[in-house]
């Protein structure tokens, strides 16, 4: 694991995998303003100048470890691709977090840890009113636990969508099952994990109760200290889901005055999918790949001088070549629109050349 003191761009940077669900497409409306996201983790690191001021209050449920601040990594990992607003840009930026230490700085924790802080984050209320909206569970293990069962269900019956990491002890195979909890109980949001290319990362779980899968391989987000670091796991594919889905309950809440339903986001989760395994619901990829775009799930790679260029898994090619131009890369505006999935026109001078002319572009 390599540790980074500074991110790929001088520039405010979503990483592959907020671009790859097309996140951006929702900022013009919501960056998930008014939405609370309680992170059951190692704690989240709130000094982080890509976190500061996102995160509105937390507690710990680690024995010998008082406060929430992460001595791990891997909740502000997660808080990040929630809701990063500096360097980088997390899903939904300006969505509120809380800090909710459930596991101790090797990781570890215990179910009753986990459903205290489930418990103290379905009864948390803010000073004006706000409750949580959804829960983040990048965690996970082998045994059922009945005392957890049933405050996830008290919590999905307080209007709260719980969103579990799948688990990563998968084979690949959809015919070999490997359940991991909480996320295999039917009220949770179960999370796999697809690479950056929309392949199945090869250790994501596979079972009849996978929901969904967002990228999960080699994710780029905070890390305590002012740092940053890619990590793997379905761990990783599970706040890409949170994100979208605070998202979704700020652009609900602003058009009807209240929050939308677990039930509803499941649903509008399924419906949103891009389909990538057998058609319809398989075990390795549930429903398929959350987008807000519906024919996004696109990771395309050009190389100036080629026509050819790589999408997802598969080759294509263009008409005419990517060429470079005062040190950036150029390429066809009609090709690149045809290959983003919109319309585009160009309508020549009057005079019929093509020294001049318009572009329009429908998206």
């Amino acid at each position: 694991m390599e540790v980074f003191n500074q991110t790929l761009s001088s520039q405010p940077w979503p990483p592959p995998g907020v671009s790859l669900i097309a996140a951006r497409r929702m900022w013009p409306t919501t960056q998930g303003k008014g939405v609370v996201v309680a992170v059951l983790d190692t704690g989240i690191d709130d000094q982080h100048p890509d976190l500061q001021g996102n995160v509105i209050g937390g507690r710990s449920f680690v024995p010998g470890e008082a406060d929430y601040r992460d001595g791990n990594g891997h909740g502000t990992h997660v808080a990040g691709t929630i809701a990063a607003h500096g360097k980088i840009l997390g899903v939904a930026p300006q969505a509120s977090l809380l800090a909710v230490k459930v596991l101790n700085h090797y990781g570890a924790g215990s179910y009753v840890s986990i459903r205290q802080g489930l418990a103290w984050a379905r009864n948390w209320e803010g000073k004006n009113g706000e409750r949580v909206n959804i829960v983040n569970l990048s965690l996970g293990g082998p045994l059922p636990n009945s005392s957890l069962h049933e405050e996830i269900k008290k919590a999905v019956a307080a209007g709260i969508t719980v969103v579990c990491a799948a688990g990563n002890s998968g084979d690949g195979k959809p015919g070999t099952p490997e359940i991991s909890y909480p996320a295999y109980y039917q009220e949770t949001v179960a999370v796999g994990a697809a690479n950056l290319k929309t392949g199945i990362a090869n250790f994501s779980n596979s079972n009849e109760r996978i929901d969904i899968v967002a990228p999960g391989v080699n994710t780029y987000s905070t890390y305590p200290d002012g740092r940053y670091v890619e990590l793997s796991g379905t761990s990783m594919a599970t706040p890409h889901i949170s994100g979208a889905l605070a998202l979704i309950c700020s652009r609900y809440h602003m058009r009807f005055r209240d929050y939308p339903s677990p039930a509803y986001l499941n649903d509008l989760l399924h419906y949103m999918a891009i389909d990538l395994g057998q058609i319809g619901f398989d075990k390795l990829f549930g429903y398929g790949l959350f987008s807000f775009n519906l024919d996004g799930g696109k990771s395309i790679v050009l190389t100036a001088g080629k026509n050819q260029y790589q999408i997802n898994d598969r080759s294509a090619s263009f008409q005419m070549a990517p060429f470079i131009y005062e040190k950036e890369c150029c390429a066809s505006i009609l090709e690149i629109s045809e290959l983003l999935g919109c319309d585009a026109a160009f309508l020549p001078s009057d005079g019929g050349g093509n020294e001049s002319g318009q572009v329009q572009i429908w998206d």
